[in-house]
């Protein structure tokens, strides 16, 4: 069983908040091996600090994920891999706080190698936007073939590159080192 991993869920666990990312003009999201490996640190920066924001406090998540680059911090790659997620290019990153200047060196920016066209599209409820089911298919079920994830442990969608599954052994090993404002949603009840 997979689940659609995503950062903690900021209405409920409120935490910092990422603004922007340098993705120096590389496709982050499209499974595969940079040719040429951007330059490290990756470059983050935070938005400014709101205390009347809903949304926000001062401590920074264990997951950001930036339009098409997620920031893993240090102790939450170590756990993935511990799991068993060996598909993963790991870069140097750098988060930096608008407000005080700090610079956060203990997260990683993670390239995910492997896209995975798992989707049952005849069981799924999902429109088509181009008439080819994949990159930008959106999903109000997404249900997968079994034989068609290749026993990835944690992957992008080839049907929606934006949407990050994550095995249930996985989810379990993270909830079990204390990961527990992390997102994990069900294929069949959220919409991507």
């Amino acid at each position: 069983m997979y689940y659609i991993f995503d950062t903690q869920s900021w209405e409920s666990f409120p935490a910092r908040i990422l603004n922007t990312a340098d993705s120096q003009s590389l496709w982050w999201d499209d499974g595969e091996s940079f040719e040429h490996p951007p330059v490290e640190p990756i470059k983050g920066v935070l938005k400014p600090y709101k205390e009347d924001h809903p949304s926000m406090s001062r401590e920074l998540g264990a997951y950001y994920y930036d339009s098409s680059i997620p920031f893993f911090r240090d102790d939450l790659l170590q756990a993935l891999q511990e799991a068993g997620v060996d598909n993963l290019d790991v870069y140097e990153a750098e988060l930096t706080d608008p407000d005080t200047g700090e610079v956060h060196t203990n997260f990683k920016a993670i390239n995910i190698l492997g896209l995975v066209a798992a989707a049952d599209m005849a069981k799924s409820e999902a429109i088509v936007h181009d008439g080819i089911p994949l990159v930008d298919v959106s999903f109000n079920k997404l249900v997968l073939d079994p034989t068609k994830t290749h026993d990835f442990l944690l992957f992008r969608s080839a049907e929606n590159n934006g949407t990050i599954l994550i095995h249930e052994s996985v989810k379990k090993h993270l909830e079990n080192k204390g990961f527990n404002k992390l997102s994990f949603y069900e294929l069949d009840k959220a919409a991507i």
